[in-house]
């Protein structure tokens, strides 16, 4: 019994320093996001509900920056989708100069519930008009539909 108690004593001991070991956000970076974007895709089994995020994100020693879509989603697992890209861009006024595809397609057919955050490589510009843009492209299994696009409202100008 004396040996139950001290796992008790130790695990909420561990438990207590979660918060102190949890990474911190980077002191030199200032980020503007937009609201979360929410959306019901009428999969397999139980619905999937994504929640999107998109930011741009500058660190301030260097000038540079970068976008960010946060993804989050309930209900996954299974064959939901045949397809589920974000196409993620950092945007001066408007005009793309640095993107990428972020595949989620294996994670959201293998996880219940994840979050994922996608980031476009750090990049150089002048200040003013930068934005983070994205859209997703995504294709339900089994639904005969195809491809299909969410356009999502980009981060506010930094």
């Amino acid at each position: 019994m004396k040996s139950f108690r001290v796992l008790q004593v130790a695990a909420a001991s561990a438990l207590a320093l979660v918060p102190v070991l949890g990474t911190p956000a980077p002191a030199s970076a200032a980020t503007y996001c937009s609201t979360h974007q929410d959306k019901e895709f009428p999969t397999n089994g139980y619905n999937t509900d994504v929640t999107v995020k998109i930011c741009i994100e500058q660190d301030v020693p260097t000038g540079a920056y970068r976008a960010i879509a946060s993804v989050s989603w309930q209900e996954g697992a299974g064959n939901k989708f045949n397809n589920f890209d974000v196409h993620l861009r950092t945007e001066k006024y408007d005009v793309t100069f640095h993107g990428m595809v972020c595949d989620l397609t294996a994670q959201i057919n293998r996880f219940e519930a994840n979050h994922v955050d996608c980031k476009v490589a750090w990049d150089y510009r002048s200040p003013g008009g930068v934005t983070g843009d994205a859209t997703v492209l995504y294709d339900i299994a089994d639904d005969g539909e195809g491809e299909l696009r969410w356009d999502l409202t980009g981060s506010p100008s930094m």
